[in-house]
């Protein structure tokens, strides 16, 4: 007897950004590690090679995005060059989902892919393989509702809900965030729906003690962590953060700080980060954030998913400064996590030292115990990828039947 080798396809819309990737990976390696007889393909724009370890039995395909140089270009012609690469990223994957013919695909975060680039190969692969089962995972706060559910109007995403995915995995809590009622999931879909809780890393195995003498940190010292994830947008964070170390030297004597800048944070502006660095105070281009936090009685962070969820799990006092883009999503999850006491949420207009400051104070001040049993009162657990994995082993369990060898 033998095992069939069955397959998992993963999408992960990413491009400049870390979040998503890091949480594909993390869903990865729980379900390769349960699943023994199954490999799994990873597909994404995000420069993953660069940044992360795959898991054993797991490959990565890149998805091409379009490189401009330093030349001018119109409006017109970038819009087209994009364009010409969402079609050319629409047939590699088509070409990989009916080549690869996975036995279940996971798609995280666009049901259709970036702007519908998955979308003819989903349906293709439906056509051409009927038993291949589709599960959608859905980061609980993905943006403005309104907006979230005109785009998913116009792209055809209800539709898709309907007749494509047999399931949809929720990467939260109703409590914090009801996804049915925020993006106007239809009373039909909803039986389809499943809450996963929180996906985390698994926890760093070093302690506080052991993080402190690998970055220099004295064991008595107090510990503010600033982080801002990949660190492409990061940089009036980290500015802002350092000249608010200079107002809380008087409260908190012999306070430590350590910036991380993240590895997409343009050269020119770590280097005028990395040149206020001092002997307190470091400056890293990449570290292990989630070890960090461990050894961390404050974090100052921006609003992702992976970021927020970290220091919520550990658990330490946050200062968050969402993002400023169109989309809202940081937004939204720093009010919320400020609403329940969880945090104090710093936006972009008011990021000025002294709002910092008083914010950073607040987080410094919190009683660890008191605010590890807010946290798990309204968190109980961050176990997000063994229940995902749970979630999906009546189709995983399908894949891996045994077949007899002739």
């Amino acid at each position: 007897m033998a095992h069939k080798v069955s397959k998992l396809l993963l999408y992960a819309q990413d491009n400049k950004g870390l979040g998503h990737i890091n949480r594909t990976l993390i869903i990865a390696r729980h379900i390769l590690a349960a699943h023994q007889h199954m490999v799994a393909y990873i597909v994404s724009k995000s420069p993953i090679s660069t940044n992360f370890t795959l898991p054993e039995r797991c490959d990565y395909i890149k998805l091409p995005t379009c490189v401009t140089t330093s030349d001018l270009q119109t409006e017109q012609e970038l819009e087209s060059a994009k364009q010409h690469f969402r079609a050319l990223r629409s047939q590699l994957l088509l070409d990989t989902a009916l080549g690869i013919a996975p036995d279940l695909v996971l798609v995280d975060h666009e049901p259709l892919g970036f702007a519908g680039e998955f979308r003819e190969g989903l349906y293709a692969l439906k056509a051409y393989y009927p038993s291949t089962r589709f599960v959608f995972g859905l980061r609980d706060i993905m943006d403005d509702p309104a907006c979230v559910r005109a785009q998913w109007q116009e792209q055809g995403v209800y539709d898709a809900f309907e007749n494509l995915y047999d399931g949809i995995a929720v990467y939260g809590c109703p409590e914090l965030y009801d996804v049915a009622d925020a993006y106007g999931i239809p009373p039909s879909v909803r039986p389809k729906l499943h809450y996963c809780g929180y996906i985390v890393r698994d926890k760093p195995p070093l302690d506080s003690a052991t993080v402190r003498r690998q970055y220099g940190v004295p064991q008595d010292a107090r510990l503010l962590l600033a982080t801002v994830g990949g660190g492409s947008d990061g940089y009036p964070v980290l500015d802002a953060v350092l000249k608010s170390l200079e107002l809380l030297k008087t409260d908190f004597p012999g306070l430590c700080a350590v910036l991380v800048t993240g590895p997409f944070m343009p050269p020119r502006e770590q280097a005028m980060l990395q040149a206020q660095a001092t002997r307190t105070c470091r400056v890293l281009t990449v570290a292990d954030t989630f070890q960090l936090m461990v050894a961390a009685d404050a974090i100052v962070s921006m609003g992702g998913y992976n970021s927020i969820c970290e220091a919520l799990a550990v658990p330490r006092p946050l200062v968050i400064v969402p993002r400023a883009t169109r989309k809202i999503e940081q937004k939204i999850r720093a009010e919320i996590l400020e609403t329940l006491g969880l945090a104090r949420c710093i936006t972009p207009e008011h990021l000025i030292s002294s709002n910092l400051a008083s914010a950073i104070e607040w987080a410094l001040r919190r009683p660890p115990v008191a605010y590890a049993a807010r946290v798990r009162q309204i968190i109980p657990s961050f176990s997000g990828a063994e229940q995902l994995t749970r979630y999906l082993s009546p189709w995983l369990a399908e894949c891996d039947r045994e077949v007899e060898v002739r």
